[in-house]
């Protein structure tokens, strides 16, 4: 019997690199951002220095409400970036 084989073989990328590549891409800086989510500017910094992990729920809502980039596409464009 055949194992189906998974669609995706790598693992997703990490929050803080997911954060980091949105609001680069978007040309935010870190205290706008923050400001825009209502969080203090050292944990946007901390969540992409990786220093703490950011809830899913949080990189969901920064990327798709404060950037206003769907989370999807932000993760192939981050996968092909980093292939480049």
């Amino acid at each position: 019997m055949l194992m189906s084989q998974p669609l995706v073989s790598e693992r997703a990328p990490l929050g803080a690199a997911i954060l980091r590549f949105a609001r680069k891409s978007r040309g935010f800086t870190q205290a706008e951002s923050a400001a825009s989510y209502g969080i203090e500017e050292r944990t946007l910094r901390r969540w992409e220095n990786n220093e703490y992990n950011p809830k899913w729920n949080d990189v969901i809502a920064l990327v798709e409400d404060v950037y206003l980039m769907d989370i999807v596409n932000v993760i192939v464009g981050l996968r092909t970036s980093s292939a480049a």
